[in-house]
C-alpha cells in the first residue's frame, strides 16, 4: 500500500505532464515534394512563345523606324499616267483646255507638287515624278499659249495669256499657287466661250499647229534621250540624269496624246476624209506607244539587252515615229500655197529683169 507521502505527490506530476511543451507538427508533405518538381511542358512553350512574340514586336519597331521613310518615297513616287475621261455630263467649248484643267487638278490633288516640298520630305528624294511634273506644265503652258493666239483677233486671247504664263514655272517660287489661278483663268475662257464672248477654235483650226508642236516635242525629247543614250554610264540601271529625260519625254507624249483624243472626238471634217483620218490614226498610234511605256525600273543599259533593256532607246523610236507622223499629218493639214493669177503671172513676165 502506497504511503501519504507517494500519493501526495501525484497531482503535481500531473500537473507538469500537462504544462509540457506542445511539439511542432511536421510539414505539409506537398512542401517537400517541391524539391523535386519540374516545370510544366505546357508552360514552357508559353513561355518560349511569349518571348518570340516580344523579340518579334522589338524587330518590327526597329524595321519600321528605319523602313518608314524609304516606304514614303516609295509611296509618294506615284505617277497617274491614266487616260483623262470627261465626265458624261461634262462639255467644253475647246478639248484642250479640258484636258489642262483635268491635268493640274490631278497634280494638285494626286501625289502633290514636288517642287513646293521641303527638303526633309519623303518626295524631296524623287526623280521622276520632279521631271514628270515640270514636263507636264511646260506642255500645258505651251499648248495654251497657241490655244492664246488663235482665241485671239490682233492679240492674243487675255485669260489664255494669263492661265500660258501662270503655268510657266518660275524657279525659286512655289507652284501650287500658281497652279488655282491658271485653272480659273481656263475655266473663264471656256465661260466666254461658250457664252459666245469668246473666239471658240475649232479642231481643223488647231490640230495642224498642234501637230507642228508635238513634233517640236518630240524633236527635243529625242535629242535629250539621245544624248543620255550616248553618254558614259556611271549608274546600275541609269543615272538620275537617265530618269529625269525618260519621264519628261513620257510625260509630253501622254499630254500629247490626250490632247489628240480630245480634238480628234469633234474633228469631223477630219476624220471623214479618209487620207487625213488614216494619218490622224497613225499619229495617235505612234503617241499612244510613247505614252504607254511604263517600266518599273527605267534602264539604260548599254550592251546586247539579253536580261536588261534599255527603255531610254525605246522610249526614242517611239518618238521617232511619233514625230515622223504628227509632222505628215501636219504637212496634209496645211493649207495649200495660193495660186496665181493667169494676168499676174503674164504681168510678171513682161516685166524686163532689173540689171
Amino acid at each position: 500500500m502506497p504511503s501519504r507521502s507517494a500519493a501526495a505527490k501525484l497531482p503535481k506530476a500531473y500537473e507538469e505532464d500537462a504544462r509540457a511543451k506542445v511539439r511542432p507538427l511536421p510539414p505539409p508533405e506537398h512542401f517537400i515534394s517541391l524539391e523535386n518538381a519540374q516545370p510544366s511542358p505546357i508552360m514552357l512553350g508559353f513561355q518560349k512563345g511569349w518571348r518570340r512574340f516580344v523579340g518579334f514586336l522589338k524587330l518590327s519597331v526597329v524595321l519600321g523606324v528605319l523602313g518608314a521613310y524609304p516606304a514614303a518615297v516609295a509611296y509618294s513616287s506615284a505617277i497617274d499616267d491614266s487616260p483623262v475621261v470627261f465626265l458624261p455630263g461634262e462639255v467644253w467649248s475647246v478639248p484642250g483646255v479640258g484636258v489642262a484643267i483635268h491635268k493640274i487638278a490631278r497634280e494638285v490633288s494626286g501625289a502633290g507638287i514636288v517642287a513646293d516640298q521641303p527638303v526633309w520630305h519623303p518626295q524631296s528624294r524623287l526623280t521622276a515624278l520632279p521631271a514628270w511634273q515640270d514636263a507636264t506644265f511646260a506642255g500645258l503652258a505651251e499648248h495654251v499659249k497657241l490655244l492664246s493666239e488663235l482665241a485671239g483677233t490682233k492679240d492674243p486671247d487675255p485669260d489664255l495669256a494669263v492661265a500660258a504664263r501662270l503655268l510657266q514655272m518660275v524657279p525659286g517660287e512655289e507652284v501650287r499657287p500658281r497652279l488655282k489661278p491658271a485653272a480659273e483663268a481656263l475655266d473663264e475662257f471656256d465661260r466666254r466661250a461658250t457664252r459666245g464672248l469668246a473666239i471658240r477654235p475649232l479642231p481643223e483650226d488647231t490640230l495642224p499647229k498642234e501637230m507642228v508642236l508635238f513634233a517640236s516635242w518630240a524633236q527635243k525629247d529625242l535629242a535629250a534621250l539621245t544624248d543620255r543614250i550616248n553618254a558614259e554610264q556611271d549608274a546600275w540601271l541609269a543615272s538620275g540624269e537617265d530618269i529625269s529625260a525618260f519621264y519628261a519625254a513620257k510625260a509630253r507624249a501622254h499630254l500629247a496624246y490626250e490632247l489628240i483624243i480630245a480634238g480628234k472626238a469633234r474633228a469631223y471634217d477630219i476624220t471623214g476624209n479618209t487620207e487625213l483620218a488614216v494619218a490622224l490614226g497613225r499619229a495617235e498610234a505612234a503617241w499612244k506607244r510613247a505614252a504607254d511605256l511604263k517600266p518599273v525600273f527605267v534602264s539604260n543599259q548599254a550592251g546586247s539587252g539579253a536580261i536588261l533593256p534599255n527603255h531610254l532607246s525605246s522610249m526614242a523610236f517611239y518618238l521617232y515615229e511619233a514625230e515622223k507622223a504628227s509632222s505628215e499629218l501636219a504637212a496634209l493639214l496645211a493649207p495649200a500655197p495660193a495660186v496665181a493669177a493667169p494676168a499676174e503671172v503674164a504681168q510678171a513676165a513682161e516685166e524686163p529683169a532689173v540689171p
